[in-house]
């Protein structure tokens, strides 16, 4: 809960907010994000929040404090405001958000995680607010009861999913209106992430010789994100090419057991479990070959964009919407879930073939180019919020 002097400057004011920002307004934007961990949903809270101050609009994060995202804003010199989100609080959450919502006049909340939706949508009608949105980040299927429909299709104008596949199931399988709902999958920064060459920093902090292979993955370690798969991949893969090497990046509620099946296996000489990075594309610069053996609930995974972009080979599964973005054989390597030889065989093919190496990098920039950059996404961001809000 906010402390009461902030409650004291920020007073709920009783009359109804009914303005409307014309198209060609700046904007005030809210969102909201309850989760406590960090990952690819909090990270691209943090850039549309960001990116949308860049172009003069006021963004504002409200979140726990206890919360890395409540934190990363902060940092960012965002305009970020506490708020517990826990059940028993809701009721004086919810006094407080609408009467913010409306002193503020916000003229868009965006809502992420489960329980902020529900709380920020709900204060978001009590206070008229003219636009409340839903993003869907991941694929896992939505229950269809009547709870669902309510916060999606009532508490919720519109919806923004990460891939198409996400935003037909919810057409398909829940019976959602399809017009009021919208993919915009993450774009990349192509000028931060971009390496035409190699590098050489992790293998040096890793102590390995200047001309390894790496093999790496990038991702928050989760159960979905396939860390075991990947683990028996290696072991095949270091049989056929001594000179491979692998490297696991990121942090997440899964490392215990993801530590504990690398010493069981017997790999620790060969696959390091490094943590997280900030320094993200220095670590994508490094590797020969990305890796994303990922086996459920996968919109379009940012790591997979940005290695693309950085011209890293992938070698994926066809879950979620990563089949949106790579074609196999063309911007990558795919292989069903739950597959670690097939995965250790499509990593092979691009260790020792060096001319599929090039032309999936090459492609993969290419895609990423065309597609699914950070400047696409935040115009498409922009056009549905002064659409939605003209109209």
């Amino acid at each position: 809960m906010l402390n009461a002097s902030f409650y004291q400057t920020h007073p709920f004011p009783r009359e109804p907010f009914s303005s409307v920002a014309s198209p060609s307004s700046k904007l005030t934007i809210a969102h909201t994000e309850a989760s406590e961990g960090w990952g690819g949903q909090e990270i691209r809270v943090m850039v549309e929040l960001t990116e949308m101050a860049k172009r003069g609009h006021r963004t504002i994060l409200i979140a726990p404090p206890s919360s890395d995202i409540f934190r990363r804003g902060l940092d960012a010199q965002i305009e970020t405001l506490p708020l517990s989100m826990r059940r028993q609080d809701f009721f004086a959450n919810l006094k407080w958000l609408s009467g913010f919502l409306r002193s503020e006049k916000v003229h868009v909340v965006n809502t992420h995680s489960s329980r902020d939706s529900w709380l920020a949508g709900c204060a978001a009608r009590r206070a008229g607010t003219p636009l409340v949105i839903k993003t869907r980040h991941i694929s896992a299927p939505i229950s269809r009861g009547w709870l669902t429909r309510l916060a999606y299709q009532k508490l919720h104008d519109f919806i923004i999913t990460t891939s198409e596949g996400i935003a037909r199931d919810m057409a398909r399988f829940n019976g959602f209106d399809p017009r009021r709902i919208v993919a915009v999958p993450t774009g990349v920064d192509l000028g931060r992430f971009d390496c035409s060459g190699g590098g050489r920093r992790l293998r040096e902090e890793l102590g390995l010789p200047p001309k390894a292979l790496l093999v790496g993955m990038v991702s928050v370690l989760r159960s979905w994100k396939g860390h075991p798969d990947f683990l028996k991949a290696a072991r095949a893969v270091k049989a056929q090419a001594p000179s491979a090497y692998f490297v696991i990046v990121g942090e997440g509620p899964r490392r215990a057991h993801v530590e504990e099946d690398l010493l069981r296996m017997g790999l620790e000489d060969y696959v390091f479990l490094i943590g997280h990075r900030d320094e993200v594309p220095q670590v994508l610069c490094d590797l020969d070959v990305f890796v994303l053996p990922s086996y459920a609930n996968e919109g379009v995974p940012q790591a997979l964009l940005q290695a693309l972009a950085m011209r890293r080979p992938v070698v994926a599964t066809a879950v979620g919407g990563i089949p949106e973005v790579i074609a196999s054989g063309v911007h990558g390597l795919l292989c069903g879930p739950n597959e670690p030889d097939a995965l250790a065989e499509n990593i092979l093919r691009v260790l020792t073939d060096p001319p599929l190496a090039r032309s999936l990098a090459e492609r993969g920039r290419e895609r990423v180019l065309e597609h699914y950059s950070l400047t696409q996404m935040i115009n498409h961001l922009e056009q549905i919020y002064t659409e939605r809000l003209g109209g």
